[in-house]
């Protein structure tokens, strides 16, 4: 009998999951690469870019019997999402949300998925810092991609997004939720924080009709959101105890910074900044070669790959696409959800 094609859906085709559907689809395995977008522009744009092998419109559609699906939803917006799809993938199928935050979004996952539908969180640091990445194959090759799972997920699941993610180059680092969202408090989101209130205590001014002619790349850097103010407002509360904890002791460095600038000669400015001057461009450099040695984690394709055998993802989606709960009906009204 012949093996059964497993499914992957990706939904959500911005950067990381174009990309994610290239890398799958440059070497083809046992598995098709369906694509689900609510902007048809970007499904079109995909499925142009080769990222996918079929779009549909429909979210049910996409996720019908899907072995692995790897989303990109706002956490706003997350268990309307899984409470749709619940129901469609197939028996012990793995959902990968990728997204800001761990914990928020496996407590999510706890709540609204059924026993036997397995979830992982991921966040891809992006190593990309001098331009605007554009969706390639490659965007994750040799980039730290953190997995976080709960306490009751499966060695199996783990397994399958640590195959997924060599697939992609990536370098998959295991972090404890708890520790990578206190990480991400300080790295990504206080910045987020930051770049918010500098543009509006610059906007809100008087003169901003004359600064914003002179503000240029480095106003333009420090102030960016990358996302909606829905998403952003999101990701930040649900990690706010944490991040209020770093905007403290923020507040306690812009006391000391204060001194320094009140301080009778530049010397004492100068010292602070000579330090973090040479260590932000040893940051940069690391940052660009990743030159990481804390990474102990097996990080190679073999390390991850061979544990499957000869077909990537072969083992894990074996008998798993097609089997369905025999009770359950075609849901003819799909289309209406």
């Amino acid at each position: 009998m012949a093996e059964t094609t497993a499914r992957i859906t990706i939904v959500g085709l911005d950067l990381i999951g174009t990309s994610i559907g290239l890398s799958l689809r440059e070497n083809a395995g046992s598995y098709q690469v369906i694509g689900h977008d609510r902007e048809p522009t970007r499904m079109n744009e995909a499925k142009r870019l080769g990222a996918i092998d079929s779009t549909t419109w429909n979210l049910h559609s996409a996720c019908e019997n899907a072995s692995l699906v790897v989303a990109t939803e706002p956490l706003s917006e997350l268990p309307e999402f899984l409470q749709h799809i619940r129901e469609d993938v197939a028996e012990g199928a793995v959902i990968f949300g990728i997204g800001p935050v761990m914990q928020p979004a496996l407590a999510i996952a706890a709540n609204n998925l059924p026993e036997g539908i397995h979830f992982v969180a991921g966040r891809p640091v992006h190593s990309d810092l001098s331009s605007e990445p554009e969706p390639r194959s490659e965007l994750f090759k040799e980039s730290t991609f953190c997995i976080g799972a709960g306490t009751q997920t499966e060695s199996s699941a783990l397994e399958l997004v640590s195959n997924l993610l060599a697939r992609l180059g990536a370098k998959p680092l295991y972090i404890d939720p708890l520790e990578h969202d206190g990480i991400v408090a300080a790295v990504e989101q206080l910045p987020e924080v930051l770049a918010a209130a500098l543009f509006q205590a610059v906007h809100d001014a008087p003169g901003w009709s004359e600064s914003q002619k002179l503000a240029g790349r480095r106003f333009a850097l420090s102030t960016a959101l990358e996302a909606s103010a829905e998403e952003l407002a999101a990701s930040l509360f649900a990690n706010r105890e944490t991040i209020l904890q770093r905007m403290d002791q923020l507040s306690a460095l812009l006391e000391s910074w204060r001194g320094h600038l009140n301080a009778e000669d530049a010397k004492p400015l100068e010292e602070e900044l000579d330090g973090l001057v040479l260590g932000r461009a040893k940051w940069e450099r690391d940052a660009k070669l990743r030159d990481w040695d804390r990474l102990t984690e097996p990080t190679s394709r073999e390390d991850y790959g061979n544990s499957l055998g000869q077909m990537f993802f072969g083992s894990l989606f074996r008998g798993r696409a097609g089997r369905r709960d025999p009770g359950r009906s075609d849901r003819d009204d799909k289309s209406k959800r």
